[in-house]
């Protein structure tokens, strides 16, 4: 690739090349670049970059750090490897300190933050077009420094740990396995971190499972209860110093959709998006799944387990479907709450478990904050329980509660990567309670092996 770089012609000192998903922002940097004197050429992807990048030389590029398919960072290293001295500008509402080192690290020049700044955005192009401004200028990073960051292309040195598919005892029906058509993006915020985030959603071949992965990091994690770090108000997973965490609304929607096999891209933390699962089940099924080959099988729950005391606890046993029945019991307006449901088909799931949002009590926000958590949380990501009711929003239901603690359970139920086929009785349960019962079916599973 080096080679055919350098045939090509001398750099054209006024054309910058624009990559972004986002169509809009595409039309907005190309109307601003156009009235400041700039030749502007358009790439939708990194792929498509690339293409362009193979026979042209821009003077500068402004890149997105979250793409489908090929994201920021992989698109960077490739730009580099073609044209090392061309100045990349990274732009992202959603980037980490840890991804714009990493960008740095490969030879990023600047970093922008959306929404644009379109005024301080030309400055940008303008300093490092006009002056030469290359990306090993003594200048250098204006970030603070961290650990080194693992990166490259992903899809060539990420492994797979297929642990879901090592052995699948206790056969249950047999499924499809399934994942996404094709890759796709969602941006969000994280509840706990309070930090800008988003997911890369991209699929993975049969036999592979459900795995997350930093964008800067190639160190995968598999979405399975061997990984389960923490469960203090929200599910998080981890690997040497890959994390995700507040996973048990992506990981609900992926269980009621069915989907297996699914690389996850996201910066430490899943974003909330409006506190539900009713996103996920939107760009499901705006996107499409794909069925693949392969054997996967429900876990067929053989005997009763359980876990908890008389005030709380949760409990599964043999049954013909997938049912989880809770039951909680707050002071008013709350009061208490029972709710069944059946997970048979994802437009049930989609219609009555998915639009339920976290929600919390005014009386407990405080203290969560002061433990490092909720600090994302704004009224319209998690519903607001006051002494008369919900103080930011109406009620999607009137049992919302008690629906979100279905759907927490429906994910947190989903990290042996298998649909469990029993009736699950909860009381008064979270997370903690949730992966206690789930490690007792995993070792029933160990016993069959």
């Amino acid at each position: 690739m080096q080679n055919l770089a350098s045939s090509q012609s001398d750099t054209n000192d006024q054309l910058v090349l624009v990559i972004d998903d986002e169509a809009s922002i595409r039309r907005s940097l190309e109307g601003v670049l156009k009235d400041e004197g700039f030749s502007v050429l358009l790439a939708e992807d990194g792929e498509s970059a690339i293409r362009i990048l193979m026979n042209t030389r821009p003077a500068l590029v402004l890149l997105d750090i979250w793409m489908p398919g090929m994201d920021g960072l992989e698109t960077l290293r490739k730009i580099k490897e073609l044209h090392p001295d061309i100045p990349v500008v990274m732009i992202s509402g959603h980037a980490t300190i840890s991804t714009a080192v990493a960008a740095t690290r490969l030879g990023a020049s600047d970093f922008i933050e959306k929404p644009l700044d379109l005024s301080g955005t030309i400055q940008v192009v303008r300093r490092l077009v006009c002056n030469n401004d290359r990306a090993d200028t003594a200048e250098g990073p204006r970030w603070e420094a961290i650990e080194p960051t693992s990166v490259g292309p992903l899809r060539e040195s990420v492994t797979i740990n297929p642990i879901v598919f090592s052995s699948q005892a206790l056969r249950g029906r047999a499924m499809p396995q399934k994942t996404l058509a094709h890759a796709a993006i969602l941006y969000g915020q994280g509840l706990h971190s309070g930090r800008k985030s988003g997911l890369i959603l991209e699929p993975l071949p049969p036999n592979s499972g459900i795995h997350f992965v930093g964008v800067s990091e190639t160190t995968v994690v598999p979405a399975h209860v061997d990984f389960v770090e923490s469960t203090g108000y929200a599910t998080t997973v981890r690997l040497g110093q890959t994390q995700a965490g507040t996973i048990e609304h992506l990981m609900s929607a992926l269980c009621a959709y069915g989907i297996s096999n699914l690389l996850v891209k996201c910066n430490g933390e899943v974003p909330v998006m409006d506190g539900s699962a009713r996103e996920f089940c939107r760009l499901f099924e705006e996107v499409g799944l794909s069925e693949q080959d392969g054997e996967w099988y429900e876990i067929e729950v053989r005997k009763t387990l359980e876990v908890g005391d008389d005030k709380e606890w949760i409990r599964i046993e043999p049954a013909e479907e997938c049912t989880i029945e809770y039951t909680l019991r707050y002071p008013e307006p709350v009061g208490e709450q029972r709710y069944s449901f059946t997970l048979t088909d994802s437009s049930a799931y989609r219609d009555q478990i998915a639009p339920s949002r976290t929600f919390s009590f005014v009386k407990d926000v405080g203290q969560l904050q002061r433990q490092g958590l909720a600090l994302g949380g704004r009224f319209d990501n998690f519903l607001l329980i006051g002494a008369e009711g919900a103080i930011n929003d109406a009620w999607r239901f009137p049992n919302e509660p008690v629906r979100h603690k279905v759907l927490d359970a429906i994910g947190d139920l989903y990290l042996l990567g298998r649909r469990l086929r029993g009736k699950v009785t909860a009381m008064m349960t979270g997370h903690s309670d949730n992966i206690a019962l789930l490690k007792k079916v995993r070792d029933e599973l160990q016993r069959e092996r």
